[in-house]
């Protein structure tokens, strides 16, 4: 009798093994494994792809604070800056506004281009929040443009079409710690640190227009010159 029940035992243990392997045969079938050898070269591809997308994540950022060259005046595109800090703020930007971009072919400045994209940055955020503030349906609109001036001058302007700006707070908007935003959002420096940038340390200018309703452009014209003067008021400045 104990005979027996082993016996059966056994040969149930078989047949359920069996049984498992022939399924195991089927999914393996089912599975269809040249697909998931093409699956597995795209996502090679896609890996690839993430990791040159990093390395120029990375270098954008290098080049948006220069910190190869810390404290030092170097050549400077002003197209690739502005490029370098729209890949910087682009989760602030993204969600609020779509940006149009003219540029033109510009000579090289010298400057502290680290300061000079800080206050890019500042720019563009306060007119993403600007138009975030808004009511209204949809992203709306920062164009930034480039170009020389016939006063031998690189030139950026950045627009948005924001709510705009009323002309008394107009007249106040480069005073350190002056904000309109609500408590907590914002300290009131960020246009007061970007004048000084330009206009003290690099012997720029920097211009606001606005239009209540319509938008506001901030204008920023920088000199062109030789590393060696640059550097010279940019040192006597800083």
């Amino acid at each position: 009798m104990y005979d027996e029940l082993i016996a059966q035992i056994e040969t149930s243990e078989k047949s359920e093994l069996l049984n498992k392997a022939k399924d195991i045969g089927q999914s393996r079938d089912d599975m269809k494994i040249d697909f998931i050898l093409e699956d597995i070269n795209v996502l090679f591809d896609d890996s690839r792809e993430g990791l040159d997308r990093v390395t120029e994540i990375i270098q954008n950022l290098r080049d948006f604070s220069r910190i190869d060259q810390p404290g030092s005046c170097d050549k400077y595109n002003i197209n690739k800056g502005i490029e370098a800090t729209l890949i910087v703020a682009k989760n602030e930007i993204k969600y609020d506004a779509d940006v149009k971009t003219d540029f033109s072919e510009v000579p090289p400045i010298f400057c502290h281009s680290g300061q000079i994209n800080q206050v890019f940055l500042n720019l563009l955020v306060n007119a993403a929040q600007a138009i975030k503030g808004q009511e209204r349906d949809g992203n709306g609109t920062i164009t930034i443009k480039t170009y020389t001036s016939d006063d031998n001058e690189v030139v950026c302007e950045i627009s948005d079409d924001g709510p705009g700006i009323a002309p008394e707070t107009l007249s106040k908007i480069f005073d350190p710690f002056f904000t309109t935003k609500p408590p907590g959002k914002g300290t009131g420096l960020g246009l007061s640190v970007s004048h000084d940038i330009i206009v003290n340390k690099h012997k720029g200018k920097l211009f606001v227009d606005s239009t209540v309703g319509e938008g506001t452009k901030f204008t920023i014209k920088l000199p062109i010159g030789t590393k060696a003067n640059n550097e010279k008021e940019i040192i006597s400045n800083g």
